[in-house]
């Protein structure tokens, strides 16, 4: 919920409700899954977790991103503790559901010898718990026809 709706009183009553019913639901298995990392250190505010309008102008530099350094630098540290491929955002359209996933390391990592081993377990992960969800589905389905 966008901090302004809290700010000017905006906030809809029934939204804590819809949150609180949504946690309840299972989780969605998807159709389609696609793997994401990112590029450059100022990425990660290009992503739909961070700001909109830098989202809708990929690749593109503004003047204030500069000032967001300590922040680069305090997510860059939080993804090498916890280094784990999570869920960025899940869309649906009308029966097809698509996951995208944030694997948290940036390019320059990629080509590390290093990390290879390390990125390919994050990478084998997310397509593992991914599978495991889609089976699900598969499972519920089967379950339910016969």
């Amino acid at each position: 919920m966008p901090m302004y709706d809290y700010l000017y009183g905006t906030v809809d009553k029934s939204t804590d409700a819809t949150y609180e019913a949504s946690l309840k639901k299972p989780k969605e298995s998807p159709d389609v899954v696609h793997l994401t990392h990112l590029t450059t250190l100022d990425s990660i505010y290009q992503l739909r977790l961070g700001f909109s309008s830098l989202a809708s102008n990929p690749q593109t530099s503004i003047w204030y991103l500069p000032l967001l350094w300590p922040f680069t630098m305090c997510s860059i540290f939080i993804t090498w503790i916890t280094g784990t491929a999570f869920l960025l955002e899940s869309n649906t359209f009308k029966d097809l559901k698509l996951h995208c996933w944030l694997i948290p390391r940036f390019k320059t990592q990629y080509f590390s010898k290093k990390q290879s081993i390390t990125l390919n377990n994050l990478i084998e992960d997310a397509i593992i718990e991914a599978d495991f969800l889609a089976n699900m589905k598969s499972r519920i389905v089967a379950s339910t026809v016969k």
